[in-house]
């Protein structure tokens, strides 16, 4: 008789995400990013008012994920090409998207990742991972 040794696979914690640009980061990756705010009181009614300061930013790092932003992945085309010093290089073409890498830590961020689905591919080598 023999066994089978069942090797049951953990939960994915890296997505590979693909948006058509970078300006569409701010969209996609919404929950993401912040916003700074300031709160003022009306000294006379007591009133508080808040308002946003500064530009909303990316937050690549809490203790729920990372991101990595790959940017533009460029590939070889097969063409070699020269430089003004007679060195050879291989030609460089860019592939379509914008690519983000987010790293799971935990699950309290698996629901706002799982839900980007639209934008996530699947590369069987990618350009570039987490150490």
């Amino acid at each position: 008789m023999s066994e089978e040794l069942l090797v049951e696979e953990g939960p994915q914690i890296d997505f590979y995400i693909q948006m058509p640009s970078e300006a569409d980061m701010p969209t996609v990756l919404a929950d993401f990013y912040k916003q700074d705010t300031e709160t003022t009181v009306d000294p006379d009614t007591g009133e508080e008012t808040t308002t946003n300061v500064g530009d909303p930013y990316l937050v690549q790092h809490t203790h729920h994920y990372a991101i990595d932003v790959v940017g533009t992945i460029y590939k070889a085309t097969g063409n070699m090409l020269t430089d003004p010093d007679g060195n050879e290089y291989p030609e460089m073409a860019a592939q379509p998207g914008w690519h983000v890498n987010i790293r799971l830590i935990g699950d309290k961020a698996r629901p706002v990742v799982e839900a980007l689905a639209d934008y996530t591919v699947n590369p069987v080598t990618p350009e570039r991972v987490w150490l």
